[in-house]
């Protein structure tokens, strides 16, 4: 009998490698909502299960996978340090759990079952939608080609911060420096160091305990803050072009990026575990790949005076050339992450809100009522939306929100705009 029992048990086992998710089941993932049946039973072919005991939890598989949670509950300490609580039953379980090296440490607080698949990207695309090519004579195609080469080549079209703030950044990466070395720096630019201490003791920065200096500053908001805030006051100066033929189009950039800037730190800032001033610097720059195809179409009057080319050039060739220009600033991947999903609306990301999630929906917000927002989704059709306040945002609770910050987003905007 004990013999029959375990040939059955094995029999099942063997069973359930072979088909251990539901069809059913998987379309409650948010990477694969939108799957015709057929791929929903591929993809349960493809999956596999593991049950977890209490404890640390390792990645259970070495392949490019996403793991999800199906039972039980698990804590994700982010690279930020903030720890959110994912239970099975939550909305952000329809999302990838971020296993170690993607968060420091994810515990299990109960026995737990997770879910592998492939790649969220291997399974929707995770793709912006590519650009439609306008019509073009043989000379535009050329000097479409040319300025293609330009980028390649490491063009010097590219937009450059100004030499202090990459001082201030190589200052505060060494950590020989002290609080009140960095701040020596800092004041080597008086009018940085006024706008930098008026923003820090504005309302919407919650500065109801005033900072008198920018060593207070660094103690208080940490070094990795203070370099986002340095690099939001002095970002305005590469938002500026010689050419009357793209100023306008240079401003309207610019404009709409302090709008989505200020949104963002606000979205952020009802975020636990977003840094709000890195969600800001993120979405101040995450068009200033657009800012560099400007600098560059500016020497080829055939693109500059063709509004569709114009539109298929920072297209096509803006995610790049903002890409190499963040490298130059020594800044973390996240403004490249930023830079390569913006837009990206049906993007899945993981379980845990990110500084792509904030942008992407500041920049939905920032259209609201504007003719741009034709050719975008509803704010709570995009993924990143359920993310937001543990899933219990509404469209009409995120616009209340906003509302509710309406003097806040304005007052970073001036703050932002100012110099």
């Amino acid at each position: 009998m004990s013999a029959m029992l375990d040939r059955i048990g094995q029999w099942i086992g063997r069973q359930a490698r072979r088909h251990p998710a539901d069809p059913v089941e998987l379309m409650q993932l948010a990477a694969c909502r939108a799957l015709p049946p057929a791929r929903l039973d591929e993809l349960a072919a493809m999956a596999t299960l593991h049950d977890i005991e209490p404890g640390l939890v390792d990645p259970p598989t070495k392949a490019p996978r996403d793991t999800y949670l199906r039972s039980g509950s698990l804590q994700v300490q982010t690279r930020s340090g903030y720890v959110l609580t994912i239970d099975a039953d939550s909305p952000q379980a329809a999302y990838p759990i971020p296993l170690p090296p993607d968060s420091v440490t994810v515990y299990a607080a109960e026995p737990s079952r997770l879910l592998s698949l492939p790649a969220s990207a291997d399974i929707t695309g995770d793709q912006a939608a590519q650009p439609h090519e306008p019509p073009m004579n043989e000379q535009q195609r050329q000097d479409l080609a040319r300025l293609r080469k330009r980028f390649a080549g490491g063009s010097s079209d590219l937009p450059s911060l100004p030499d202090l703030a990459l001082r201030i950044g190589r200052a505060i990466d060494d950590s020989a420096n002290s609080n009140r070395d960095i701040a020596r720096v800092i004041q080597l630019d008086p009018a940085l160091t006024a706008r930098m201490l008026s923003i820090v003791n504005s309302a919407a920065f919650g500065g109801y305990r005033k900072i008198s200096t920018i060593t207070q500053a660094t103690t208080r908001l940490g070094r990795a803050r203070v370099r986002s805030l340095v690099y939001s006051c002095l970002v305005r100066s590469i938002f500026k072009i010689n050419s009357r033929a793209l100023e306008s189009r240079m401003e309207k950039i610019w404009d709409r990026s302090v709008s989505v800037a200020a949104l963002s730190f606000v979205l952020a800032r009802e975020t636990p575990g977003v840094d709000a001033e890195q969600a800001m610097l993120a979405g101040l720059t995450h068009a200033i790949g657009a800012v560099a195809v400007l600098g560059g179409v500016r020497h080829f009057p055939s693109i500059a005076g063709n509004t569709d080319l114009l539109d298929f050039a920072i297209a096509t060739l803006g995610v790049e050339a903002g890409i190499a220009s963040v490298r130059q600033w020594d800044q973390n991947e996240d403004l490249e992450t930023v830079i390569r999903g913006a837009g990206n609306w049906q993007r899945i990301g993981w379980a845990v809100p990110d500084t792509l999630d904030i942008v992407n929906l500041a920049i939905l917000h920032a259209a609201v009522g504007k003719p741009e927002a034709r050719n975008m989704p509803p704010i709570d059709r995009v993924p990143a939306f359920d993310k937001l306040a543990h899933g219990k945002l509404s469209p009409h609770r995120s616009l209340q929100l906003l509302e509710e910050a309406d003097k806040d987003v304005r007052e970073v905007r001036r703050l932002l705009s100012h110099g």
